[in-house]
């Protein structure tokens, strides 16, 4: 088997080849992709996201192959797209555990303070627009709060609290011909560099030769062979969005935003908000697993309502925000099977208020990637010679429900603290998994069998995606 291991995360590159030795002794590294023979028949690739193009070649080529990423997984990563696939499923299947798992998130198209009357209005889905105007005549800790969250955006960058119209308008930019007074007085902009898609913009980057930006949904791009070659050497290029601490956000660059609905009530974990990052592995076409070690995130300040304290920073549990130094003083990752036995109530039928949210994630992360798969294939692009790893992020509220909050397609791996140890087993069982996929490890080998029961399967739809997996309600290209 020829591999080709270049992760984001660089730390881990090493630990990688070192599974893929215990499981397959017998491998070629490379560590220029170039050296990788043309005609090699077997191929394992784990990228960082950069340049697929020829990486997908490779695969397409090869007569046994997978690579850690799938063509198109948008369907999940873009905030205004999941909440559709959300949407398109609960309006077929009303009882499914999205409806009530889901926060209400409206999709917004936003550019300038001035027009966002009219946004509201434009709005598919209106509630925004009536909760906004029914906050008007109620003191602020009566209201609901709302958080906006940039569509295309990682990292925590770029969102916001508000509860009424005029706070939405004071978050986003003025008009070309208008000057904030207040924004005049702002010291220099505090750079920021985001995830756009899911790859991390840089400074350095890469060269963009072209505004076109094809995709499986572009007419007469149907197929992978056709994607390969409209993008052939097309590299990629997004500067990084540039934001003023709790200033304007750049709306008229972003445009696409999602409001989501913001639980207030949660259970502070040692006076801070914090959240559930669970590891989800798409595998082929199409299996879901859950990596039953999961990380607590907690914000850097101590938790208080957005009418008490609207700092993000109490309200934000991303780690991207937080300094390495302050996160490793402050603990701001630990592992949820060690938080406090008593802090929710119990599940019921004698199981934990901890085991109660695990299975709540199973449930949600089952039903999500079949939404996703079923109603927006065409941005869930599936192929056997694929497969994903995702960070998948749950809000915990005072009564121990899990709420989704977003999904994340390449998520940081910490060295630093109790991820290091637990992103190095999850890597183990993903590698485990993806050799077993590509049955160059044999799934019955009992010597595996504490790595293989670090995933827990949710989800086969092996045997109910046909050739054209679209069989329900599909969004407009």
């Amino acid at each position: 088997m020829h591999v080709f291991i270049q992760a984001a995360s660089v730390w881990l590159n090493e630990p990688l080849r070192g599974f893929i030795r215990k499981y397959v002794p017998e491998s070629i590294f490379y560590d220029d992709f170039g050296d990788v023979p043309k005609d090699a028949r077997t191929v394992f690739q784990f990228c960082d996201g950069w340049d697929l193009s020829r990486n997908f070649a490779a695969v397409n080529s090869a007569d046994k192959a997978l690579i850690n990423a799938y063509p198109s997984s948008d369907a999940l990563a873009r905030k205004n797209y999941l909440s559709r696939v959300v949407e398109y499923w609960t309006a077929k299947n009303p009882e499914s555990i999205l409806k009530t798992h889901s926060p209400l998130t409206v999709c917004l198209s936003l550019d300038y303070a001035e027009y966002v009357d009219e946004a509201l209005m434009a709005a598919d889905d209106l509630s925004l627009f009536y909760s906004l105007s029914e906050n008007e005549n109620r003191p602020p800790e009566e209201r609901e709060w709302w958080i906006l969250k940039p569509a295309l955006v990682d990292c925590g960058a770029g969102i916001r609290l508000f509860s009424t119209v005029e706070e939405l308008a004071s978050h986003l930019e003025l008009a070309e011909y208008e000057v904030d007074d207040d924004d005049e007085e702002q010291e220099e902009p505090v750079e920021q560099k985001m995830q756009l898609n899911g790859k991390l913009a840089t400074d350095k980057g890469v060269d963009c030769a072209s505004e076109f930006s094809p995709t499986l949904d572009t007419p007469g791009l149907d197929s992978l062979d056709g994607l390969f070659t409209a993008v052939g050497g097309l590299k990629l290029k997004k500067q990084p969005y540039v934001f003023k601490e709790g200033g304007r956000i750049p709306s008229s660059e972003m445009r696409e935003f999602v409001a989501q609905r913001y639980i207030t009530a949660v259970a502070p974990l040692d006076k801070r908000k914090w959240h559930v990052r669970a590891y989800v592995l798409s595998m082929g076409r199409l299996k879901v697993y859950v990596f039953r070690e999961m990380l607590a995130l907690l914000a850097l300040e101590d938790y208080e309502p957005p009418w008490l304290n609207p700092s993000i920073r109490s309200s934000l549990t991303n780690t991207a925000l937080q300094d390495e130094d302050d996160f490793l003083r402050r603990e701001s990752m630990r592992d949820f099977w060690e938080t406090p036995s008593d802090l929710l109530p119990g599940g019921g039928r004698g199981k934990s208020w901890k085991e109660n949210v695990f299975d709540q994630i199973c449930g949600i992360t089952s039903e999500l990637f079949r939404a996703a798969a079923h109603t927006m294939a065409d941005k869930f692009t599936t192929l056997n010679k694929c497969f994903e790893l995702f960070g998948v992020d749950f809000l915990v509220d005072e009564v121990g429900t899990a709420w989704l909050l977003e999904v994340n397609e390449t998520p940081a791996f910490y060295q630093q603290g109790v991820a290091g140890p637990l992103s190095l087993r999850l890597m183990d069982s993903v590698i485990l998994i993806a050799l077993e996929h590509m049955r160059l490890a044999q799934p019955g080998d009992e010597r595996n069998e504490n790595t293989r029961k670090r995933m827990v399967e949710v989800l086969d739809e092996t045997n109910k995606l046909a050739k054209s997996n679209i069989i329900q309600i599909t969004a407009e290209g």
